[in-house]
């Protein structure tokens, strides 16, 4: 195909059905007119700029321009009992006026909807002329991967549904369960280390020394002492996190949501968004998604989406955007997934060697059963070296089996292990607008950290949002718009 620009001649050629294409040019042209006439013969994906730019120097001969390029896009779908948060639309004041009133537990009957999938992961090829080619597709098999405890996926395999009544949750790796309630009159440092498989509620305080261990929701209708508390879905404290002695311990990781009134001298991880309707003071609170709290002080803050609050006071350091919270657990089951992948591959390998080996040793047979028959009587040699062939033939069949098996139940692992990151990928990419909104004041002295770089305030400001500059993830400050404007 010929290609004419103002000053010279394009010649390409397409390789492997179109999926390379390769381009030499004679005579003169500048990028910008190689690229507008490739895509005026429909060639606008996986362009080589590289290459392009190597024969605008004057190259002479073949060069890949353009090479099909493969992208996986990941599964979609909603989430039916949680409540979406619109920080676009809706009044901040209002936002955060109401957070004494916000319920976050997601309590479902059976039979209800959690779940549902909009569209399966694919990983799909696309063409330099825009052709696209699905190479996998996780199908309807790919919901299974997201279910977890007393839940079940419909016949369509689109859909999950509460299979028990109780709370509903999702972790951060998408898997969504449902758990009854167990009900606790208090829990402290004599009950000992306290693990549940249930949601717990718990009617008095959970008081110092406290220790508990939740895979699902936990609802504590007093107050939260210095205690060390893992839930694998909501924490509900309505009445507050306050460590009265900050020289004891205080942590707590919430895998979704957290809310209370106030947080004081506490360690915080929370996987989704974090709800105190009074104050966080004198605390270290990581929150993945969404932060809201009328007043922060003397506290280190990192939010991976956006916080809003009224004041920022007293020396707080505020970190934001990507890579601003890690996920411990992620990062763990990360390389176990790596590691898995690894054996799943090996295993293939010594597969597919065992497989050559199998059909060695029968071709090898067949030989020896052709000279048998050639030679028109028993041979106690040739005999014995068929038994022997066929001996191993057995055993290495064994082998071969059990390895396909295990092989069978490793790819099951790394395809729910697959699911569960793409979903984990998917929330952090669906953050693409980080911010930090300050409807009232922050004081001088408040550090601002970004991904790019970090500034300490020596001034104090007033109705302020601080966004990322997209090219170089730099901290920009805007002015909030007046309230009624």
């Amino acid at each position: 195909m010929i290609v004419r620009l103002p000053k010279g001649m394009l010649t390409i050629s397409a390789l492997k059905d179109g999926e390379f294409i390769l381009g030499e040019l004679q005579g003169e042209a500048s990028v910008f007119e190689i690229t507008a006439g490739l895509a005026e013969h429909g060639i606008k994906s996986g362009l080589q700029r590289e290459y392009i730019e190597k024969l605008v120097a004057g190259y002479r001969g073949q060069l890949p321009i353009a090479i099909s390029e493969i992208r996986v896009d990941l599964v979609k779908f909603n989430v039916s009992y949680l409540e979406s948060l619109d920080t676009e639309n809706t009044d901040l004041y209002q936002i955060l006026a109401e957070l004494q009133n916000k319920e976050i537990t997601g309590m479902v009957m059976e039979g209800d909807r959690l779940l549902t999938i909009q569209s399966s992961s694919k990983r799909i090829l696309t063409k330099p002329d825009g052709r696209e080619i699905v190479l996998s597709d996780a199908g309807k098999e790919e919901i299974n991967h997201l279910c977890g405890k007393n839940v079940r996926a419909n016949e369509k395999g689109n859909t999950i549904l509460a299979a028990i009544d109780g709370v509903a949750q999702i972790t951060t790796r998408g898997k969504v369960s449902v758990f009854p309630f167990e009900s606790h009159r208090s829990i402290g440092k004599v009950h000992g280390k306290i693990e549940s498989k249930q949601a717990l509620l718990i009617q008095g305080d959970v008081t110092g020394g406290a220790n508990i261990s939740s895979l699902a929701t936990l609802i504590v209708r007093g107050v939260i002492r210095s205690s060390t508390i893992r839930c694998g879905g909501d924490l509900d404290c309505a009445n507050g996190i306050d460590n009265i002695r900050p020289k004891d311990d205080g942590e707590i990781r919430v895998e979704q949501n957290l809310r209370t009134s106030n947080i004081k001298n506490f360690k915080v991880w929370v996987g989704a968004k974090l709800s105190a309707h009074r104050i966080i003071d004198h605390s270290d609170v990581e929150v993945l998604d969404t932060l809201i709290c009328p007043r922060i002080a003397d506290s280190k803050i990192a939010v991976g989406n956006q916080l809003i609050t009224y004041n920022i006071v007293r020396d707080s350091v505020i970190k934001f955007g990507p890579g601003a919270v890690e996920d411990p657990f992620i990062n763990k089951f990360k390389q176990t997934h790596l590691s898995r992948s690894r054996k799943h591959h090996d295993k293939h390998l010594a597969l597919e060697f065992q497989r050559a080996h199998l059909e060695q040793l029968r071709l090898k047979s067949l030989m020896v059963l052709q000279r048998l028959k050639n030679e028109g009587q028993s041979s106690i040699t040739l005999g014995n070296v068929l038994k022997r062939y066929l001996s191993t033939m057995e055993e290495n069949f064994k082998i071969y089996k059990n390895g396909y098996e295990e092989l069978l139940s490793i790819e099951q692992l790394v395809g729910q292990e697959r699911a569960e990151l793409a979903y984990n990928t998917s929330l952090m990419e669906s953050f693409t607008n980080p911010k930090i909104i300050v409807v009232g004041k922050i004081e001088a002295g408040t550090r601002i950290v970004g991904p790019s770089d970090s500034i300490v305030l020596d001034k104090g400001m007033s109705s302020m949002s601080v966004v990322l500059e997209p090219e170089s993830q730099k901290l920009v400050f805007i002015p909030l718009p007046k309230q009624g404007e």
